[in-house]
């Protein structure tokens, strides 16, 4: 059987990213051909997330500074990934958060939608993605975001079947594309993220790339209220020379930058408690965290409320305020949750086994549905 899988780059190891690796694995002992418009990964990370398999990649590949500007060149995508170039095959998936959903294949062929989101830019969540725009840039973008919600309203049409990666998004899909859609809860490494032995250290933990809808900013000027609060940040991004100038002189948070898995976790297992303010449609991070024990501080929004269980794996705050989070800490200082084993738990109900049956089960039956219909 030929599976072509359609993802929309492939810049960063993320969230979309461990599922396109998932998948990937689902499939192994079939003829897999993986298409995405550029690929910036590591070579560690190509052998992480893709398994050495070959990945085809459209002529951004070669634009320079890609991985920087690709945001800038959102209004070209649809045409970009309505000409890739991709081979006949049995079953398309497209493991999409922006444009991967409108590429061209066969009417007849079965094409399933793994949606993580609507496309952000154009339907919801503008002011937090369009505030790294000003001037001329900003204008042009909010004239073409009409023609961009058209284009991605008639590429919904082209998808038999949606996946929505919670039941956030599956409303999301519902409301925008008018389109039903089963859950699958994206896959979560519980076997690699693990509990301690170790006694928790006094410290709090925030995780995530430093861009401004993760609102780490807020965060940070959280614990500048809470001096005697340690506050450990890892990651990086556009935004870390702010992050930077942000944390200057401030002895009570430090910043890591970047970390691999293994150090992250390290981190996570240590760590009183890790904090998550932005608005995720699911957030795997979050229930990484969960998952070595950990509990959490987390956004009422979206998935998190799927994931998050309120006095028992973690505490929500409602606003994305330096008030309210300060609120959350407080709160937790007064009623800290240290059952890790019955955290970790259940974070279990999101492990990757998980995702691969339901996703695999999906798949064939639809596929072996189509086929009987023909």
């Amino acid at each position: 059987m030929k599976i072509a899988l359609i993802h929309d780059w492939l810049r960063v190891n993320a969230g979309s990213e461990k599922v396109v690796s998932e998948i990937l694995s689902i499939f192994r002992n079939e003829d897999v051909h993986l298409y995405t418009l550029f690929n910036k990964l590591t070579p560690e990370e190509k052998k992480d997330i893709l398994h050495n398999l070959p990945c085809h990649t459209s002529w951004l590949q070669h634009v320079p500074f890609i991985g920087r500007i690709y945001k800038t060149l959102l209004p070209l995508m649809p045409f970009v990934v309505k000409h890739l170039r991709i081979q006949k095959a049995d079953i398309y998936i497209s493991s999409s958060h922006a444009i991967a959903k409108g590429f061209t294949h066969p009417k007849n062929k079965l094409h399933i939608c793994y949606c993580h989101t609507p496309m952000r830019y154009a339907w919801y969540l503008n002011e937090d993605y369009l505030q790294d725009f000003s001037g001329i840039k900003l204008r042009l973008i909010q004239m073409i975001l009409p023609y961009i919600r058209k284009w991605d309203l008639q590429s919904a049409t082209q998808v038999d079947y949606f996946i929505a990666n919670s039941k956030h998004i599956q409303h999301q899909i519902k409301e925008i594309y008018k389109r039903d859609s089963v859950v699958i809860y994206p896959p979560v490494n519980t076997h690699k993220f693990s509990v301690s032995i170790n006694p928790r250290q006094d410290f709090y933990l925030a995780v995530g790339r430093f861009v401004p809808y993760k609102k780490m900013d807020i965060i940070i000027k959280a614990f500048k209220n809470l001096p005697h609060k340690k506050l450990i940040l890892i990651g990086d991004g556009y935004d870390s020379k702010k992050i930077k100038n942000l944390i200057q002189d401030t002895d009570n948070i430090v910043w890591l930058g970047y970390q691999h898995d293994n150090e992250l976790i390290l981190y996570m297992q240590n760590a009183k408690a890790c904090i998550f303010a932005a608005k995720e449609d699911f957030g795997i991070m979050c229930v990484e965290a969960q998952s070595t024990g950990t509990p959490v501080l987390a956004l009422q929004y979206g998935g998190y409320k799927e994931t998050v269980v309120e006095g028992r794996t973690g505490y929500f705050f409602e606003e994305q305020t330096v008030a309210s989070i300060t609120e959350a800490v407080l709160k937790f200082e007064k009623a800290p949750l240290s059952n890790h084993e019955e955290i970790s738990k259940h974070a279990a109900t999101f492990a990757a086994d998980n995702f691969r049956m339901a996703f695999q089960k999906y798949v064939l039956e639809k596929y072996h549905q189509q086929n009987s219909h023909q």
